[in-house]
């Protein structure tokens, strides 16, 4: 575990200085359903769908693990695919940390593709299964 959490250290750390002088008026908001979540040893998998706007079709996988006994915060890796209209597809990880309140996780990460580093913070509904997220190019 500490591995990891110095390894995702790390990997973030240079993102901060970028992050400084980054505007955060320019965002994106997006919307996006989710189309499967499956319980693991370690907490949970939840994968998102959906038409993201200029980033085209969109589909993300979260794989959740818990860092507490309730289950209510923790990390997560996975990966992000987005296919635009002229039909290139672009395929990055995603990093990040989630919290949980009942049935709402609110995950706050970030995507290495080869254009941008993308930093998205999301309010995720288990319950009504979507997935509101504002996203930043900071790169």
């Amino acid at each position: 575990m500490n591995k990891l959490l110095l390894a995702l250290t790390l990997c973030l750390a240079p993102l901060w200085v970028t992050a400084q002088d980054q505007s955060f008026d320019d965002f994106v908001d997006l919307e996006l359903t989710i189309s499967d979540i499956s319980m693991t040893e370690d907490g949970m998998v939840i994968t998102y769908e959906g038409d993201a706007g200029k980033y085209g079709l969109v589909h993300a996988t979260h794989n959740m693990v818990a860092t507490n006994d309730a289950n209510t915060k923790g990390y997560f890796t996975g990966t992000v695919q987005a296919i635009n209209d002229a039909g290139r597809l672009e395929k990055s990880a995603t990093v990040g940390l989630w919290s949980r309140d009942g049935t709402k996780l609110k995950v706050y990460g970030f995507d290495d593709d080869n254009d941008n580093r993308i930093l998205h913070i999301a309010s995720v509904d288990l319950k009504a299964k979507s997935n509101q997220v504002r996203v930043w190019e900071l790169e």
